[in-house]
């Protein structure tokens, strides 16, 4: 699920929220606006087979897994009738009690969306498209729980009840994104969200959406030889984090600068390869993987340890998960 990583600036109506670093917050936990996107440096070959082989260079396509798009077993469900005019507006600003945590935590295939019920992931259905349909290389929610997916080349608004999508924008250049994330308010907007895509080689980007028009500004990278594994998540009161590979042996966890991307420390080594995904959820670090697996992650060593009271799909392989900027627990 290797995915190239964008900052999206969409909307007009002030989603952006402010976010502390999170470094003490780590010690205790185990859209608006206009979109902007990432300089895309993945390639088309890269992106269609999703995240690249640990160890392999971000242009070394012939070293990415071969997965296909119904790898992740789930099972078959029937596609309603849909009415594509009436999927959700990226303007638009629901009716959502904003002192209060926002959305659920949600975690995806290539070809699938998951959400997290208590102690079990449920499949909320195969992802539909109205056009341009490709592998979904990532997902994020806004802080209001709209949920935003990348595929190779476009960007889309999905409903979180059936996992229909509806295409706002192509990506321009030639690659993909590997991670999305909004990042709160005031971060880099003093009105609205963010949202960022990261390149498979570390880039941190924003993407803005005028109309159906995409631009996407690089604004760092996390640098020093690191790259990205496949995601990080911001989330207000708690930080930004992301998994990194490229230096370690394994993955490592990394407490990350909204504004340019840049490494503000190395948390540790989680001791497993492709975490695609990473997602913040009730005072947990969570990891999920493409071998299938759920992770927690150690906040003061990085260290991941499997979780085994989380019910997961057989065959399942992880591309990405993603969580509201005001997830459960945070500010």
């Amino acid at each position: 699920m290797q995915k190239y990583m964008a900052c999206l600036a969409i909307w007009s109506c002030g989603c952006s929220s402010s976010t502390s670093g999170g470094t003490a917050a780590l010690a205790d936990a185990g859209k608006s606006g206009d979109v902007s996107l990432l300089d895309a440096t993945q390639s088309d070959a890269a992106a269609d087979t999703g995240a690249a082989a640990d160890g392999a260079t971000v242009a070394d396509a012939s070293a990415l897994p071969d997965v296909a798009v119904g790898d992740s077993e789930a099972p078959d469900v029937a596609i309603p009738d849909m009415n594509w005019d009436e999927l959700p507006d990226p303007d638009a600003q629901p009716d959502v009690d904003m002192t209060k945590p926002v959305g659920q935590l949600y975690a995806q295939t290539s070809d699938s969306l998951y959400r997290l019920d208590t102690a079990a992931f449920t499949l909320v259905g195969k992802f539909t498209f109205d056009k341009s349909s490709g592998s979904v290389t990532d997902i994020a929610l806004d802080r209001f729980g709209k949920l935003f997916a990348v595929t190779n080349h476009d960007l889309f608004i999905c409903v979180t009840a059936t996992a229909a999508c509806k295409w706002l924008a192509t990506l321009p250049g030639t690659g993909t994104f590997n991670g999305l994330t909004f990042v709160p308010t005031g971060t880099l907007n003093p009105t609205n969200e963010t949202l960022i895509g990261i390149g498979t080689d570390g880039s941190w980007n924003k993407i803005d959406l005028v109309g159906s028009t995409t631009t996407v500004t690089k604004l760092g990278s996390y640098g020093s030889g690191w790259l990205s594994s496949g995601d990080a998540f911001s989330v207000e009161g708690i930080g930004t984090y992301a998994t990194l590979k490229g230096v370690s042996k394994t993955d490592s966890l990394a407490q990350i600068d909204p504004t340019n991307g840049k490494i503000i420390s190395i948390i540790g080594e989680t001791g497993v390869n492709q975490l695609f995904g990473l997602a913040w959820w009730n005072g947990v670090f969570y990891g999920v993987s493409n071998d299938g697996n759920i992770y927690t992650l150690d906040t003061t060593t990085g260290k991941a340890s499997k979780v085994i009271g989380i019910t997961t799909p057989k065959g399942v392989k992880w591309w990405g998960a993603g969580v509201s900027t005001r997830a459960n627990g945070g500010n």
